[in-house]
């Protein structure tokens, strides 16, 4: 169980669940397709954390729990910054981590 996501529950239950860098392209993928992040929480008022995004977008699937512990806790740990600055900074995060995963086309990233 999720130290930081509790409310996620036990685990999957047959779900596919992504590893490495695909875990993490597809957490990218979903980021960049909201406007904003909320920090705390995985859902709130239509808003989703990073961790809640990938679930709206991948609603049957799975994440190994320190990825979703690791993603959460930097997630939360931007504060006092607006849910649009947020994304973006997540955003960075991602592309930094899959660049150090040796993704390909993420070589250039720079640390965030």
């Amino acid at each position: 169980m999720s130290k930081m996501r509790p409310e996620l529950g036990n685990g999957s239950h047959g779900e596919p669940c992504p590893r490495n860098g695909t875990a993490y392209l597809m957490i990218l993928n979903a980021v960049e397709s909201r406007r904003g992040l909320i920090a705390g929480r995985l859902e709130a008022q239509g808003e989703y954390c990073s961790i809640g995004a990938y679930f709206h977008v991948n609603p049957r699937t799975a994440l190994p729990t320190d990825i979703i512990d690791e993603v959460a806790m930097v997630n939360d740990s931007l504060v006092n910054v607006t849910p649009f600055q947020r994304r973006q900074r997540m955003r960075c995060w991602l592309r930094w981590k899959l660049a150090q995963l040796g993704m390909p086309g993420f070589e250039k990233a720079k640390q965030p």
